[in-house]
């Protein structure tokens, strides 16, 4: 039987978002509030403020589609506003998956060399280091992560040297004065790439909203020594923007890191060293991101402060998009333009499903913490125990793809 409730129209869902943010949510930007408003940059929701707005518009009876969720910290009002009443998007809003941010300025440099497919890079990125610190919180960043493993393969693979040279140990301003003395020693084919607090920058979108953000971009100067061009390949944006805030970013007290290279003797990967990392990183039975995420819920059920979950689980969608690597594992393997683009659109809908399940599972999760019943939680390992064999049977398929690929040159 149809439901006779009509949906609200897109003016509608403004006038209730609006309501939403002003009265329960509370938002400190609501002078910003409007159609162009973006919701991320301009009302300053992060991933967990969003996921409230999406748990009172269920409230509500208004359901935000998981796509639509993912794609919300980039939208304006108006279009979260006419996606909620089933408009479809317009096509200058499409959805721009974000997968890691030292991975994607390695592999500009590779992009920059052209005739070098800079996929290989990205095998395993879907396990990549997930953290669970002792306060059994999930994060995507931590002082002891040093992105070790992608510079050792960024050089194995595609011969780009990395050079550290930010000391985490030294004053800001030595890691400063080495920083302008790589901008004053740039050149095209050089790459200088400081680790700077995205929350800092007001001038840049971030996806996430999160503050702090660390992350990494590329610096290059420009003929105006109080402007620098930041190239950030994971966004996909680059643009000029004042040195002054550029800095203020990079001696934040949350950030620590910076490496150089240049694409001079840049190479394409071999088919013995692509399997080599494939060995390398590729376990067909683990799920760490899965596993981390039933420790934490388990012990905010056990130990732990219920409420502490939702702030434990707060980074999930910084580290959930990586599953989107698998993608880049298929086109390596496969034939996805010809005999394999059936096959390979049908696994992209399961990795697809893998990352709107991590969202609903982060949300449901979150409804528990609120004070929800234990149908929640029973949900949530439900949730966790069906991603499991998702995730497995992406990576059967994976497996599947490198050994048929291997055969084939043998």
């Amino acid at each position: 039987m149809t439901d006779p409730r009509p949906i609200p129209a897109p003016q509608d869902m403004q006038d209730r978002i609006r309501a939403i943010l002003a009265g329960p949510m509370a938002c400190p930007r609501m002078a910003a509030f409007g159609p162009d408003a973006r919701l991320g940059h301009d009302l300053g929701l992060d991933s967990v403020a969003l996921m409230t707005l999406m748990l009172h518009l269920d409230e509500a009876g208004i359901t935000m589609a998981e796509d639509t969720f993912d794609r919300a910290p980039g939208m304006t009002v108006q279009a979260l506003s006419m996606a909620l009443a089933g408009v479809t998007p317009a096509p200058d809003e499409p959805v721009d998956i974000k997968v890691h941010c030292v991975v994607s300025c390695l592999c500009q440099a590779l992009k920059d060399r052209g005739g070098i497919d800079h996929r290989p890079l990205y095998l395993g990125l879907w396990d990549g280091q997930v953290i669970v610190d002792d306060r059994m919180r999930l994060s995507y960043h931590a002082p002891g992560i040093d992105h070790g493993f992608y510079l050792h393969w960024a050089g194995r693979l595609f011969g780009l040297q990395v050079t550290r040279w930010h000391e985490d140990a030294a004053p800001g301003a030595r890691n400063l004065d080495r920083l302008h003395a790589l901008l004053a020693d740039w050149r095209p084919g050089r790459y200088v790439m400081p680790m700077v607090d995205m929350a800092l920058l007001p001038q840049r979108d971030n996806k996430f909203a999160q503050a702090s953000f660390p992350h990494y971009a590329l610096l290059e100067p420009t003929a105006d020594p109080d402007t620098w061009l930041m190239r950030d390949p994971d966004f996909r944006w680059e643009g000029p923007l004042p040195a002054r805030d550029l800095r203020a970013a990079f001696l934040a007290p949350t950030v620590a890191g910076g490496f150089a290279f240049d694409n001079a003797g840049a190479h394409p990967a071999n088919d013995a060293t692509i399997a080599a990392m494939h060995h390398a990183t590729f376990d067909a039975q683990a799920v760490p991101l899965i596993d981390a995420i039933r420790r934490i819920v388990q012990a905010h059920v056990a130990d732990l402060p219920r409420a502490d979950l939702e702030p434990a689980l707060r980074e999930l969608p910084v580290i959930a998009i990586r599953k989107y690597a698998y993608e880049h594992a298929l086109a390596i393997f496969g034939d996805i333009e010809g005999a394999d683009h059936d096959a390979f659109e049908e696994c992209c809908d399961r990795i697809a499903a893998l990352h709107g399940g991590l969202n609903a599972a982060h949300l449901r999760a979150v409804a528990f913490a609120r004070g929800g019943d234990g149908d929640d939680l029973l949900q949530v390992l439900a949730d966790l125990d069906r991603l499991t064999l998702l995730e497995r049977g992406i990576k059967a398929t994976v497996g599947q793809w490198f050994d048929r690929w291997q055969r084939a040159r043998a």
